[in-house]
C-alpha cells in the first residue's frame, strides 16, 4: 500500500470508471426490455431508433470509461512494480555475503522477475475487476427486484448454489497452485545450474542426466497444471449447466407470468441477461481469488527479501574517517567466526591473532578448507567476525564507512569475473579512472603484454563471464581493475592460480613496487616465500607465523607443502 499511494489518483479513479462502465452495463437489459415491450410490440420504429441510439451512445461512453479505468489500471500496476523492482535490486545490493548465500542467485532473481511479474498483474485485475465484479451482482440482483420480486426469487437459489462450487473449487486448487509455483522455481534452478555449469556437465558427459533431471521436473509441473485444467474443466459446464437452468427457470415461469398480465416479454429478456451477467461476474470473482491466492506467495517472498535485516551494515552518521597515529595497519584480535552467524555454533575460524604492518608483504597459506578466503572475506567485511575484534588502521573496521574501507582495501578474489562491455569499462569501475592510469595498472598486473596485441585495445569487447579470454588473463586483468582504485592494501586471494611461474614471479615484482600492503593468499609456497610474513593456517587455526626460513625448520605443515611443491 506504501506503493500504491504514490499513484493514489491512479488507484482512486481507476475503479470509479470502471464502475462508470458496469453501470452502463447494467442498464442495457432495461434498454432492450423498453425497446421490446414499446417499440417491437408496438410497432413503433421511431421508438426503437431513438433507444438504439440511446444504446449506442451509452455503450460508446461505456467504451471510454473503460479504457479510462484500464489505463489508470496499467500506470498503477507498472509503476509500482517498478519501483518494487528499483527498491529490490538496491536492497539486495546492500546485502553482505552472508544474506546472498542464504537466497542464493537464482531464488533472488525469480523474485526480482517472476515474483513482482505476478504481483503487478494482482495489482491490474484487482483495480479492473474489484469494483466491476460485486457491483454487477448487486447491481442485477437489485434491478431484478425493480422487474419482479417474486422471480428474483430464481436469483436467490442461483447465486448460492454457484457460489458454493467456485467456495469448493477454491479449495481443492488453492493448495495446486502453491505447488505449482514451488515446481516452476524448481525448473528454473535447474535451468540456471545448467546454463552456469554447462562446460562441466559437457566435460563428464552428463548432458543425457541432465536432461532427464529436466524432464523430471518439467513434467512434475505439467502434471500440476493438468490437475488443475481438469478441475477447471468441470467449472465452466456446472456453472452454464446452473445458468441454463435458471434460464428454462424464468422462461417458464416468466410466459406463465406473461399470459396472466404480470410480466412483459422484454422483462423476461432482461432477467435472462441479469442471469449472465451475474454468472460472469462470479466467474471473474473466482479468477480473483485465485490470482491473489498465487500472488500471496509471491507477495510472501517480496516481503522476505525487503525485510531482511542486513548483518553488514554501515553506523548511522559516521563521516570519513581521519587516521591518527597506528602502528599495524590491520590487527586480527582473538577473530573467531562461523558462517551461521551463531556463536553457539563450531567455529570456522577460532581465537585468529596476527598484525600487518605497512608495507609489508604478507603470505596465507594452508590446506583446502583451512580458512584463508575467509579471512581475505573479514579482511573487507564482506563478513562480520562472530567474536574478537579487527582493527584497521586503529579502528575496528565495524566503525568504519564500508565506502571507504573498500575503496582503501581492494581484494582480488579466488573466483574472477569480468562484465560484458569494454576492456575500459570493466577497467573504470572507478568512473574517473584515466586511459594512463588503466595502462599504468595493466602494466604493473602483467596484462599489457597481450592487451596491446588486441588491435581493438582497450575498446575490446569483453563477452559475459570473460567467456573470450583465458583463465591467466582474467586473473592479470582482474588485478589490474583492482589496482585502478591505487589502494593502501591490495589483497590477492589465491588469484595467481592460473599464471605460469615466470609471470607469476615478475607480477611479484611488479606488486613488491608499489606503495602498498600486500596480502597474497595462495597455495603455492613459491609465490609467498619471500613474503615479510607467512600465516600457515590449518582447519581456521594459526599453526605457524614468520619467515620462510623460520617455518620451514619450526612448522611440519609448512615444510610439507613446501617441500611437496618444490620437489
Amino acid at each position: 500500500m506504501g506503493y500504491i499511494k504514490k499513484f493514489k489518483w491512479f488507484f482512486i479513479l481507476g475503479p470509479f470508471f470502471k464502475m462508470l462502465e458496469t453501470l452502463i452495463e447494467l442498464l442495457n437489459p432495461i434498454f432492450i426490455a423498453k425497446i421490446i415491450d414499446f417499440g417491437v410490440v408496438n410497432g413503433d420504429v421511431g421508438y426503437i431508433v431513438k433507444m438504439g441510439a440511446i444504446i449506442v451512445v451509452s455503450n460508446i461512453l461505456g467504451f471510454i470509461f473503460s479504457t479510462i479505468g484500464q489505463k489508470c489500471a496499467s500506470l498503477t500496476s507498472v509503476g509500482v512494480a517498478t519501483q518494487i523492482r528499483k527498491d529490490m535490486f538496491i536492497k539486495i545490493s546492500t546485502f553482505s555475503h552472508a544474506e546472498l548465500d542464504k537466497y542464493g542467485t537464482a531464488s533472488l532473481v525469480n523474485r526480482l522477475t517472476n515474483d513482482v511479474n505476478q504481483l503487478e498483474g494482482s495489482i491490474g485485475m484487482f483495480m479492473r475487476l474489484i469494483i466491476r465484479a460485486p457491483f454487477l451482482i448487486v447491481g442485477a440482483f437489485a434491478l431484478s427486484l425493480t422487474i419482479n420480486i417474486k422471480m428474483s426469487l430464481v436469483f436467490l437459489v442461483f447465486i448460492p448454489i454457484v457460489s458454493l462450487i467456485l467456495y469448493f473449487y477454491i479449495k481443492k486448487t488453492t493448495p495446486i497452485f502453491k505447488s505449482i509455483r514451488v515446481k516452476l522455481d524448481n525448473i528454473s534452478k535447474i535451468t540456471n545450474e545448467n546454463l552456469s555449469g554447462t562446460r562441466v556437465i559437457r566435460a563428464f558427459n552428463k548432458q543425457q542426466d541432465e536432461q532427464v533431471r529436466f524432464n523430471k521436473a518439467s513434467e512434475d509441473f505439467t502434471d500440476a497444471n493438468i490437475k488443475v485444467s481438469k478441475i477447471s474443466a468441470f467449472l465452466n459446464p456446472l456453472i452454464y449447466l446452473l445458468v441454463d437452468l435458471a434460464t428454462i427457470a424464468i422462461l417458464y415461469v416468466g410466459g406463465i407470468q406473461i399470459n396472466i398480465g404480470g410480466m412483459t416479454q422484454g422483462d423476461v429478456i432482461a432477467l435472462i441477461d441479469y442471469v449472465g451477467i451475474i454468472t460472469i461476474s462470479l466467474l471473474l470473482i473466482s479468477q480473483i481469488i485465485m490470482v491473489f491466492v498465487r500472488t500471496s506467495a509471491s507477495l510472501h517472498r517480496i516481503n522476505e527479501v525487503m525485510d531482511t535485516q542486513v548483518s553488514v551494515k554501515n553506523k548511522e552518521n559516521v563521516k570519513r574517517i581521519k587516521h591518527a597515529n597506528y602502528k599495524a595497519i590491520m590487527e586480527f584480535k582473538n577473530v573467531s567466526f562461523n558462517y551461521t552467524g551463531d556463536s553457539g555454533t563450531k567455529s570456522f575460524i577460532k581465537d585468529l591473532s596476527f598484525e600487518i604492518y605497512p608495507h609489508q608483504t604478507i603470505g596465507i597459506i594452508g590446506g583446502t578448507g583451512s580458512g584463508k578466503t575467509t579471512i581475505a572475506s573479514l579482511m573487507t567485511r564482506f563478513y562480520d567476525v562472530t567474536n574478537g575484534e579487527i582493527l584497521y588502521k586503529g579502528v575496528n573496521v565495524k566503525d568504519y564507512p564500508i565506502e571507504q574501507l573498500r575503496k582503501e582495501i581492494s581484494i582480488v578474489q579466488q573466483r574472477s569475473t569480468l562484465f560484458s562491455g569494454s576492456l575500459r569499462e570493466n577497467m573504470q569501475l572507478r568512473a574517473d579512472a584515466s586511459d594512463e592510469e588503466i595502462i599504468e595498472a595493466l602494466k604493473i598486473s602483467q596484462s599489457w603484454d597481450f592487451v596491446k596485441d588486441w588491435k581493438a585495445g582497450l575498446k575490446y569487447q569483453i563477452m559475459a563471464g570473460g567467456k573470450n579470454v583465458s583463465g591467466g588473463q582474467m586473473q592479470r586483468l582482474t588485478i589490474a581493475r583492482a589496482l585502478i582504485n591505487k589502494p593502501e592494501m591490495l589483497i590477492l586471494d589465491d588469484s595467481s592460480s592460473a599464471l605460469d611461474f615466470l609471470t607469476d614471479s615478475n607480477l611479484r615484482k611488479a606488486l613488491k613496487k608499489l606503495d602498498s600492503t600486500l596480502v597474497i593468499i595462495s597455495q603455492r609456497a613459491t609465490s609467498i616465500q619471500n613474503a615479510d610474513l607467512i600465516i600457515v593456517l590449518d582447519n581456521g587455526d594459526v599453526v605457524g607465523m614468520g619467515k620462510h626460513k623460520e617455518l620451514i625448520k619450526n612448522c611440519e605443515i609448512y615444510k610439507e607443502i613446501y617441500e611437496s611443491q618444490s620437489k
